[in-house]
């Protein structure tokens, strides 16, 4: 008798235990096993943008380090990248397929406006944490749910910011604007018109191209003929490369300001050094010739994993996405990973300084608190190299 009480009480605790382990389990969200997480992103993997493909690969090298250096809380990350080519009703299908058939616990560091203002209202509902999204589009950066978080300054502010260099540094009094026909460019033309006239500046020329556009030669003709002081590009590596290596060929010196997305040593290579010579860019990373620590692992990362890369800011864009959200799991701990308390961690980052951006300070509240980064700065492609510029303003 005494050995069946203890044979069924032991069955009876093994049940509890067992109980109890899958209850930690079930507060485990999608995505989420004992041994990995699962986390997606739609990136441009091949066709025209495919240069912007330098995002995922940052964010993977940034996986594949932590992978082999044990994972996070004996799991390994498992990042689930998906050819989208930039492409918005192509990444529609792909992200419904990660939230839906995946089960995804987030998206991380994809990339794209266009792509990613397709599929924010369905990533919000279904209730998917999208973490860095390489975008400033405003749909995105003024998304009202918690569940976006922002990688960088709204391409609206930028835009403002862009009227106000090319008054203060080259005295403009007109000027004109070459930009990408998407969100993201529109985004910046809105933010450039709302404040010409408190600058005192006139538009005197707006020409459009297509993403998948790379010969903008005729309307940089329209452009050169409207005679502008400057010129602001709203433009990805490659069209902007064609605007320099036209702008050289008409022998038209007009100052240039290009926003931050067309920073990138693809520039230089595809319209030559000359051509690029004394253009300023936008920036919000600091160079990976910068002496910080976090910068120099990235780049041992990042040549380790893609020896083959030319390392830029675009890689970086990743790096951030990735480093944030393999912060938050560390800091929620093994049990209870769910969709609510990363949004909840990532909110607690405050002074955090373990990553490739100087400082992350993520406010509660939906996307407009939740940007990973918060600050923009200026280059001049000088020599041979990206120097860096300090607008009179900051002094």
């Amino acid at each position: 008798m005494k050995a069946t009480r203890r044979h069924w009480g032991a069955l009876g605790i093994f049940g509890a235990l067992a109980l109890a382990a899958g209850s930690v389990q079930a507060q485990n969200h999608p995505g989420v096993t004992d041994k990995e997480v699962l986390i997606c992103s739609y990136q441009p993997m091949t066709g025209s943008t495919s240069s912007y493909f330098r995002m995922g690969k940052g964010a993977d090298a940034w996986f594949k380090h932590v992978n082999e250096n044990g994972g996070v809380h004996g799991r390994k990350i498992n990042f689930n990248m998906v050819d989208d080519k930039y492409e918005p009703a192509r990444t529609a299908g792909i992200v419904k397929r990660f939230a839906e058939r995946d089960n995804c616990f987030a998206i991380v560091a994809p990339l794209g406006s266009a792509p990613t203002v397709a599929v924010i209202d369905y990533v919000a509902e279904q209730k998917v944490p999208l973490i860095g999204p390489g975008t400033g589009a405003g749909k995105v950066l003024e998304y009202p749910s918690k569940w976006v978080f922002p990688l960088y300054p709204s391409y609206k502010d930028e835009g403002k910011d862009l009227v106000r260099f090319v008054k203060e540094v080259f005295k403009a009094r007109t000027v004109a604007v070459l930009y990408q026909n998407d969100p993201s460019g529109k985004t910046h033309m809105e933010g450039i018109r709302a404040v010409l006239a408190q600058h005192g500046v006139t538009l005197v020329a707006e020409q459009g191209y297509e993403p998948k556009e790379v010969d903008v030669s005729s309307q940089v003709l329209t452009m050169k003929n409207a005679n502008p002081d400057a010129v602001i590009c709203s433009c990805a590596p490659e069209p902007a490369a064609k605007f320099y290596t036209e702008r050289k060929k008409l022998a038209w010196n007009v100052p240039v300001v290009n926003v931050f997305f067309g920073k990138s040593p693809k520039v230089p290579e595809l319209a030559g050094k000359d051509a690029v010579e004394g253009v300023y860019f936008a920036t919000i990373f600091r160079d990976f010739d910068s002496p910080a620590a976090q910068i120099q692992e990235a780049l041992r990362v990042l040549k380790k994993y893609y020896p083959q890369e030319d390392p830029d800011a675009i890689h970086l864009w990743g790096f951030t996405g990735a480093q944030v959200f393999t912060e938050a799991l560390k800091r929620m701990g093994r049990d209870n990973v769910t969709r609510e308390r990363l949004v909840e961690t990532l909110e607690g980052m405050k002074g955090w300084k373990g990553s490739v951006v100087p400082e992350v300070n993520i406010g509660k509240g939906n996307a407009p608190e939740h940007l990973l980064v918060r600050d923009m700065s200026y280059v001049v492609y000088k020599g041979g190299k990206f120097v860096e510029f300090v607008p009179p303003w900051v002094k």
